[in-house]
């Protein structure tokens, strides 16, 4: 804000004075003065009576003022005019008129939400009944029916019809593709000249280290497959066989179980192993041998 004023027009040093201290021009006690001509601006009122007088609302701080940015020594009292205007009417930061401060430092609109105060009187609006109402279900503490109640009706989780069911006999293998097999043989990490079976595979890490219910051969690569092995797995595809058997290789399909499985694959972990057990008759026909245990 600039207001120009001069001593001339029937205004006295009274009516200066009044405005000065409280009048809505001067918002700060440091008042800029222009002499005539110069195009400085000076820090004191005693030096601007008598010229063209220039009051901006500048902050206090403005005394403050680094050299640099002024470009005058620090020794100087005046300072040119478009550096101080610019110092007076810039803002500390975005959005006030005001240096920050800490007492001026505050939480953004809806930041902190007061929590509400319930049972504290009836003028405070949430007195007495503390907003629940007159008795009633709604009323009561933990007065809230149970997760899916729908008020007695039969509810969506029996009024819609059941789909698919759990296959007790469901066997989860862990799938080995041909040309997987074929990298780690020509990587020499297996020896195509030996048996290959579920442990060989888990140790050279062709197959990862859970093995639930065994491991399946499946026929990914098979044109490129070029081995004579001799493996057993727990259950192969079609092709797979067909692939293995053209480059005179042997596949057999073992069956272990949980504990049989476990004794093959970490022998280290019993004292004494297992006998290998049978098949359920519902899973002879997907296993050609029983699988054998080294005692």
């Amino acid at each position: 804000v600039a207001a120009r004023m001069s001593r001339e027009g029937g205004r006295d040093s009274q009516e200066w004075e009044r405005k000065r201290r409280g009048g809505p021009m001067f918002l700060s006690r440091l008042i800029l003065a222009a002499t005539g001509g110069t195009g400085r601006v000076g820090l004191s009122r005693a030096q601007a009576l008598g010229s063209e007088l220039f009051a901006v609302r500048a902050r206090p701080s403005l005394r403050q003022l680094p050299a640099k940015s002024s470009g005058l020594s620090s020794s100087s009292s005046w300072l040119p005019l478009s550096t101080a205007a610019a110092a007076a009417l810039k803002p500390s930061f975005p959005g006030t008129s005001e240096p920050m401060k800490l007492n001026n430092i505050s939480d953004n609109k809806g930041a902190r939400k007061k929590r509400k105060r319930v049972g504290r009187g009836i003028g405070s609006g949430w007195g007495k009944t503390c907003g629940r109402g007159h008795k009633g279900q709604k009323a009561r503490s933990g007065g809230r029916p149970r997760l899916g109640f729908e008020g007695g009706q039969t509810p969506i989780r029996l009024r819609l019809p059941k789909r698919g069911f759990h296959n007790p006999h469901r066997r989860e293998y862990q799938w080995l593709n041909l040309y997987k097999l074929s990298s780690w043989i020509r990587q020499g990490r297996i020896d195509p000249e030996k048996l290959i079976t579920m442990k060989t595979l888990r140790d050279s890490g062709v197959v990862g280290k859970k093995v639930k219910d065994g491991v399946k051969l499946l026929g990914a690569g098979h044109k490129e497959f070029s081995h004579k092995i001799s493996i057993e797995v727990s259950s192969c595809s079609a092709l797979a066989r067909e692939s293995i058997e053209r480059q005179g290789g042997q596949v057999q399909t073992v069956y272990y179980n949980k504990l049989g499985l476990k004794a093959l694959l970490k022998p280290g972990t019993f004292d004494r192993l297992p006998f290998p057990a049978r098949p359920p008759p519902k899973l002879r026909h997907l296993f050609e041998y029983v699988g054998r245990l080294e005692q």
